[in-house]
């Protein structure tokens, strides 16, 4: 039986356990919820969260029995949906689920943002997915057709090369930054999109000569020979790009950045509240079809929960104080 089979196994085995907690729970205290819940994607629609949520929330709603509308509120990089999750009142808010992304988050560490939130702001219920960075240029490219050829061409040409890129302080940006901290010469002009069809597009229209993204969202775009993956920044090749190499393989340099999407409730929230909600989402995220359906967008599902989470985002916050972005040039 291989790795992925037994973790499904263990995920499966924990959702029924939680199945019996769930009830129990709902006798005691009355119905909750009991009318519909907003689940909040902090970017605008078409994106990997989008997506993926937009995938999940029918399978949380046959959880929980009641509608789950997912709503977008963009803005900031996230931060004006994730101002308002970091406020919301545990009793008129406890029908709302918020979306937060990592390394993204970690954007508040940049002194210039002023920012008066946390990771301890917001109150976290699982870890739903990670979906790894990858570095892509068009599939005709011919000046470099790989990462080590890349970073040769990028260190004789300092500034000349552009990457697509979303916010300061995303995902993809700090992947890129880390490159410029730690492998020598490597300086590139970053061009900023406020979406992945645009940052695609600029690449496959010769806008800029390469982008950084997630492979759930632009592994179809190589599919159809538009883009061609340079590396992926993971610990290990990732199974949707088997012959795709990892940053680390070509550099030596440990450069893991990646969505990582969480699913959190109002700060403060009744214990019996949050165990429901975290109940149904184990169940949710461990029925074969939702799961058959996030594999076929090569989506990878990670979830984790209470202290996992904790190690988690300490594991990432280490990452990005490592890269200290705000202090590169942008």
């Amino acid at each position: 039986m291989d790795q992925k089979r037994r973790d499904f196994i263990k995920l499966a085995a924990a959702a029924s356990a939680a199945s019996v907690v769930a009830p129990a729970i709902a006798r005691g205290a009355g119905k909750f919820p009991n009318g519909p819940v907003q689940l909040i994607v902090p970017f605008k629609p078409g994106g990997g969260s989008d997506r993926t949520f937009r995938l999940f929330a029918p399978y949380l709603q046959q959880e929980l029995g009641v509608p789950i509308n997912v709503v977008n509120i963009a803005g900031g990089g996230g931060w004006v949906a994730w101002q308002q999750m970091a406020r919301w009142d545990p009793e008129k808010d406890d029908h709302k689920l918020g979306t937060l992304n990592f390394p993204h988050v970690f954007s508040y560490l940049d002194p210039r943002m002023k920012r008066t939130e946390t990771v301890d702001s917001f109150n976290f219920i699982a870890w739903q997915s990670l979906d790894p960075c990858i570095w892509a240029i068009r599939d005709d490219e011919t000046r470099f057709v790989d990462l080590k050829s890349f970073i040769e061409y990028v260190q004789k040409n300092p500034d000349k090369i552009t990457m697509s890129t979303t916010a300061v302080g995303s995902d993809d940006h700090m992947g890129i930054a880390f490159a410029e901290k730690f492998v020598p010469d490597f300086k590139v002009k970053k061009i900023y999109a406020n979406s992945d069809n645009k940052k695609i597009q600029e690449v496959i229209g010769g806008v800029t000569d390469a982008v950084g993204g997630n492979v759930g969202y632009y592994v179809q775009y190589m599919l159809l020979r538009k883009l061609k993956p340079i590396c992926v920044l993971h610990p290990d090749r990732f199974p949707a790009l088997p012959a795709t190499r990892t940053f680390e393989e070509v550099t030596g340099k440990k450069n893991y950045s990646f969505a990582g999407r969480t699913i959190v409730c109002a700060p403060k929230m009744a214990d019996e509240k949050k165990a429901l909600y975290l109940a149904a989402i184990e169940r949710a995220i461990a029925n074969p079809e939702y799961l058959a359906k996030e594999a076929n967008n090569k989506n990878n599902i990670y979830f984790l929960k209470r202290d996992a989470i904790t190690a988690k985002i300490e594991e990432t916050k280490k990452y990005v104080e490592s890269i200290r972005f705000w202090e590169q040039k942008t």
